[in-house]
């Protein structure tokens, strides 16, 4: 390659100076300009071992080259730094991204010697870059994770999930991510965030219905919290049914942890379609949050069980008296149509002394279950020992009359005395109440009448 010629000029103690205390993979140019004072290349007045390992070429060949002709995976930018540095006399310092050593790279480019020359000094930063993409990372998951916590505390559950879950999905750049309540196994509540433009057409309800989700989930995490399934195709080896008839097309990838209270996984955090490229750590903020969750969501369920208690029969499962009363007040006065029925299981103080109260108590449930599946659960309730009564609103006369027929169709197995009323409208009901306790009373001493028995 052919040197230019002015490389003569400068003796090895004027290079040594002008190297002086230079660090790491380092050079020294003399710009050239064309006659506008444009620097349109570099002339290497000296590169070291580092240098020239870098760009790939012999020290010899780069000393009294230029840069265009010698260096080709160059950085267009040393141009325009050169001049700030040989010209202006400015020190620069720049940080950039090479791909081909996938590598991070911080130069400085600083005048020396004299105008027209500068040197360009390149630290390999990798590792310090990468520590403060990491403490980036951690402080970004950490205020994700202090997000979501506070909007779960603050709120009540359903308003708080929903925030955590928004939270999450727009942070992720996701499709949706929801929970999936496991009660015992089975599929319980769904609670979702979806992106408006890309959450449509995915996996539903239904799917979950149709398909054991859980068991493949439960597989998947093993003895891990948090998974992270990054090509759905991977699923075609173990579920191909599930793959071809939900996940193709719609799912690429997802994130599943598991919610868990006590070591029992009472349900799933799930993101599907979540961004590659994130400055958050995923895994462990989905575990974190999980954590949360379980603890808001075990207290929704308790709380739920607790209201439920308090309004319906332990043993058949039917409301209470408590929601018996909380019915009566609620349409007491309703301009509707409102059926009432009485019903008390003839003979049962027999069955308990004769067969025992657990017979007794197996007449009650059978009691229980012919009503509700005469009136529907949430129209029955059971008041008392072997005491029942429906209220059904808005409910026309005939159709209350044929409800109350195919009750007493149904009572062969368990005799039970009836008493019933209708009105056209919600007022005076406790006026109902009497009326329909009393026509039950009158049917009970016709039972007892007709069987020589006058015990209740």
């Amino acid at each position: 390659m052919e040197k230019i010629e002015e490389f003569k000029d400068y003796s090895a103690s004027e290079v040594l100076y002008m190297l002086k205390d230079l660090p790491d993979a380092c050079c020294v140019f003399r710009i050239m300009t064309d006659p506008f004072g444009t620097v349109h290349d570099m002339q290497f007045i000296f590169v070291n071992e580092k240098y020239a390992s870098l760009v790939g070429k012999p020290t010899a060949e780069l000393m009294g080259a230029t840069y265009y002709t010698t260096v080709a995976n160059r950085d267009e930018d040393w141009i325009r730094l050169s001049y700030q540095a040989a010209v202006m006399r400015q020190s620069v310092i720049n940080r950039t991204f090479n791909t081909q050593f996938n590598k991070w790279f911080e130069f400085w480019a600083v005048p020396v010697y004299k105008k027209g020359f500068c040197a360009f000094i390149i630290h390999d930063v990798t590792a310090e870059k990468r520590k403060e993409e990491n403490q980036e990372i951690v402080s970004n998951s950490n205020n994700l994770i202090l997000d979501c916590a506070k909007v779960l505390s603050t709120s009540d559950f359903k308003r708080g999930i929903k925030a955590t879950l928004k939270a999450l999905g727009t942070k992720i750049k996701a499709d949706r991510v929801y929970i999936v309540e496991s009660k015992g196994g089975d599929l319980g509540d769904i609670y979702e965030w979806t992106d408006k433009k890309s959450g449509t057409g995915l996996p539903n309800r239904k799917d979950f219905e149709r398909f054991d989700f859980f068991t493949m989930w439960d597989k998947q995490l093993l003895e891990n919290r948090v998974v992270i399934v990054e090509d759905t195709k991977e699923i075609i080896k173990k579920n191909k049914e599930v793959y071809e008839d939900v996940l193709q097309g719609t799912i690429s990838r997802y994130i599943i942890t598991a919610i868990q209270d006590k070591g029992e996984t009472i349900g799933y955090l799930v993101a599907d379609n979540f961004s590659l490229y994130l400055d958050i750590n995923l895994a462990e903020v989905f575990e974190t949050v999980a954590i949360f969750i379980s603890e808001e969501l075990r207290n929704y369920i308790l709380g739920q069980e607790m209201q439920y208690m308090s309004s319906h029969d332990a043993m058949t499962n039917l409301r209470n008296r408590n929601a018996f009363t909380a019915t009566l007040n609620m349409i007491e006065g309703m301009k509707i149509p409102v059926g009432v029925c009485f019903a008390d299981i003839n003979g049962l103080k027999a069955i308990n002394d004769e067969q025992g109260h657990d017979a007794g108590d197996e007449h009650i449930r059978e009691a229980g279950a012919i009503i509700e599946s005469v009136f529907k659960k949430k129209y029955s309730y059971r008041i008392g020992g072997d005491e029942f009564v429906a209220i059904v609103p808005q409910v026309e006369k005939e159709y209350f009359e044929e409800l109350v027929a195919k009750l007493r169709k149904k009572c062969k197995k368990v005799s039970m005395a009836i008493g019933a009323t209708w009105q056209e409208n919600a007022e005076n009901m406790e006026e109902m109440i009497n009326t329909a306790d009393k026509l039950m009373y009158n049917d009970k001493a016709e039972f007892y009448s007709a069987n020589n028995d006058r015990r209740h």
